[in-house]
């Protein structure tokens, strides 16, 4: 992507500006794609795996969300 250079800002004499970019590499792009696609696949798993039809109905939103934070330590 093209570099940009923003206006002066008021009662300042800052400039806001970015550096072209870039972009990928091709072996970038690819590992990206790659991680995309596992990601589509890890969540397709964990989403439709049989154990949410253990949980009511009215209880899955909740009990995801708290998969969601099973990795952050409990409150004491």
């Amino acid at each position: 992507m093209p570099g940009w250079e923003s206006d002066k800002q008021l009662h300042s004499n800052y400039i806001s500006s970015k550096p072209d970019s870039p972009g990928y590499t091709e072996d970038r792009a690819a590992e990206v794609t790659r991680f995309r696609a596992r990601l589509l696949e890890l969540s397709t798993t964990v989403s439709t795996h049989p154990f949410w039809d253990s949980v009511e109905a009215g209880d899955r939103v909740e009990a995801r969300m708290a998969l969601k934070h099973a990795h952050e330590p409990a409150e004491a």
